[in-house]
């Protein structure tokens, strides 16, 4: 294979220029996220900051329209948010959410193309593994899905993957005659891109700029002599060039972040306390139970990245170790240790610092180009135990394991993100165990379903459509003559006036996803991938749950209870409406009645302690002490194991 260098040469430029183009192109078929809302008003409260002196950007502890949801932001680098907000108003009449999107695809294309030029540089310079490396990288579905969704952590990572990359070409390529400046102002503006997207990311960038150059010199004796040669020039030459790359990297992080430029060193490690730690925590499903983000367990990240990633990367990713003896010897310590470090450290750091993440492993993406790195390295060192006319097998076996996850990235497009791998079962295997669309992707094909085939009313008239997840308003932008749009909490869904509801699996109630009580039985759309349910449209045939729950509130019992017998005639897949129901018929003197639809609301979710409660209460109040101190009982036990589990 190294005889056809120049044809992998080539072959990795055409496939680089293939995915710049592709990626791009197909970002307009993402949905919004559920974070870019208060990313997008972030971009606009730094455009406002430097334009018109607003101080928004400086302070989140209240924000007039996005509350808890944004506290903090100011310690983020604003660099991408800013920059999507400056596009927009170049091109006023393009969408910040399509340009965000665009952007992101950018960042996650080259985020590609610099880890196949990691490994290019740390393979000895074999265009045959760069190559491999990059068709490795953009065929794992999660990170070509994120590239489109995710606007802190791809970016992040592109900057991480590509300031690695040019550390490692001016250590391997410095001498006294050669000129890298280029390099060095390449590295400086990766450095700026990791400042700017995670301000203490500048702080973790330069300890890794310190930790290689030091390793670097510290192994290699010929390089070492060098450095102190002809009257120390050498040395002030590469001290130089980090230098420069340093006040680069800080101007341009600085220079969009609000926050940092009060005072810069004192708010930098401010952001780095923080991040280090957030103080808040969400709910997040895993292992099949859902736990707080702050109490997750020491391998979380590790699964995530075994069970989210190709089966081939992963296996020629661990492979690396057995081959760490043969591999030091082909590649040097440098190398080896530069991947092995950068492939772990950070999670392991994470581990030690018991520091929250949230949401799968997206704030260690970075580390993955180094996964792919190894798994790329492996194939190497394996084709060295082959004949010359043999060395084709491992790299063609290593891309025919590939096939599934290739043929998933373009079927499942554009929900790649939500990709699990054969040792999880597929999405399949996941549904109930994991958070599958946690990004809101799947609301933009369920409103596009909404848009093509709901009945559009009268003149004057319009169709209300609720939902739980972000982004109704950039899909619908066009269409308010006739659709109206607002949010709604899922379980409180039939207490609202609504024609569709737009929802998904998130924070559903477990018992409800592994008893198959989710989706409801009134869902006319679903978006699926291997079958499973990522979100779904329901239709309402009726407005006399909401008719119904207005006289119930009003104490108007009578009528609350014609109007739920008439609902549920159209639709009997919502506990609430059952416990709405009972409560009606037990304040209107039908205890018996009551019991059978609190029996039916358990029925259709059976991890609910306050059922039990109200159904203690209306044993209590129809004399059956009894049996109300049995469901009281059975409420009671079932609190304090969730409380346990919590």
């Amino acid at each position: 294979m190294p005889q056809n260098a120049t044809l992998y040469k080539r072959l990795f430029f055409i496939s680089s220029l293939v995915i710049l183009i592709l990626m791009p192109v197909l970002s307009r078929d993402f949905g919004q996220t559920g974070d870019e809302d208060v990313e997008v008003a972030y971009g606009q409260d730094i455009w406002n900051y430097f334009v018109h002196g607003n101080k928004q950007a400086l302070n989140y502890d209240n924000h007039p329209y996005y509350g808890a949801n944004i506290k903090n932001m100011e310690l983020y680098g604003g660099m991408f948010d800013f920059l999507n907000e400056a596009i927009h108003h170049a091109f006023p009449g393009w969408h910040v959410i399509d340009i965000r999107h665009f952007t992101g695809s950018i960042f996650g294309a080259f985020m590609m193309i610099f880890t196949g030029l990691i490994a290019y540089r740390l393979s000895g310079k074999k265009w045959h593994i760069a190559l491999l490396a990059l068709i490795f990288m953009a065929f794992s579905p999660r990170m070509f899905g994120e590239s489109m969704n995710n606007g802190k952590d791809i970016p992040f990572c592109m900057g991480f993957t590509m300031g690695i990359y040019y550390l490692i070409r001016i250590l391997q390529d410095f001498n006294i005659k050669k000129t890298l400046w280029n390099e060095a102002i390449l590295l400086g503006v990766s450095w700026g891109i990791v400042f700017g997207m995670r301000s203490a990311g500048g702080l973790i960038f330069l300890a890794y700029v310190v930790l290689f150059i030091g390793l670097f010199f510290f192994v290699n004796k010929t390089e070492r002599s060098q450095l102190f040669a002809d009257k120390k020039s050498v040395f002030k030459k590469l001290l130089l060039y980090f230098l420069s790359a340093f006040f680069i990297g800080s101007a341009l992080g600085l220079l969009t972040w609000p926050y940092g430029l009060q005072a810069p060193v004192q708010n930098l490690f401010t952001a780095l306390k923080e991040m280090s730690n957030r103080s808040v925590g969400i709910k997040v499903l895993f292992d099949g139970k859902y736990t707080n983000s702050m109490l997750l367990p020491w391998y979380y990240e590790f699964k995530w990245i075994l069970i989210s990633s190709p089966v081939i990367v992963v296996l020629l990713a661990l492979l690396f170790i057995p081959l760490l003896p043969k591999g030091l010897k082909t590649y040097g310590f440098f190398s080896v240790f530069l991947i092995v470090f950068s492939a772990t450290f950070p999670i392991l750091y994470i581990i030690y610092k018991k520091s929250t993440v949230y949401d799968t492993w997206r704030h260690v993406f970075f580390v993955y180009p180094f996964w792919v790195a190894a798994a790329s390295l492996s194939v190497d060192l394996i084709m060295l135990l082959f004949q010359n006319g043999k060395k084709w097998i491992p790299y063609g076996v290593a891309l025919a394991a590939l096939i599934p996850a290739v043929i998933w990235t373009v079927k499942s497009h554009p929900n790649q993100y939500v990709y699990f791998n054969e040792f999880q079962g597929g999405v399949r295997g996941a549904f109930g165990k994991y958070d599958l669309d946690y990004y809101h992707n799947s609301g933009k094909e369920m409103a596009e379903w909404i848009l093509k085939h709901a009945k559009r009313p009268p003149a004057g008239q319009k169709i209300k459509v609720l939902s739980n997840m972000d982004g109704m308003d950039t899909y619908f932008r066009n269409d308010t003559s006739w659709i109206s749009y607002g949010y709604g909490r899922y379980y409180e869904r039939n207490q609202l006036d609504w024609d569709y509801y737009v929802t998904f699996g998130r924070f559903v109630s477990l018992w409800q996803l592994e008893n198959g009580k989710w989706p409801p039985a009134n869902a006319v759309f679903m978006v699926t991938e291997d079958d499973t349910p990522l979100g779904v449209v329901l239709e309402r045939k009726s407005r006399d749950a909401y008719l119904a729950y207005t006289a119930l509130q009003n104490k108007d019992y009578i009528n609350a209870i014609k109007l739920y017998e008439s609902y549920i005639k159209t639709d009997s897949s919502d506990e609430m409406i059952f416990l709405n129901y009972a409560l009606a018929l037990a304040y209107g003197n039908q205890p018996d009645k009551a019991i059978e639809m609190m029996q039916k609301a358990i029925q259709l979710n059976g991890e609910r302690p306050d059922f039990y409660q109200i159904m203690a209460q209306i044993y209590q109040a129809k004399g059956d002490s009894a049996n109300a101190q049995k469901a009281m009982m059975t409420a009671q036990s079932m609190a304090a194991q969730q409380i346990i589990e919590e």
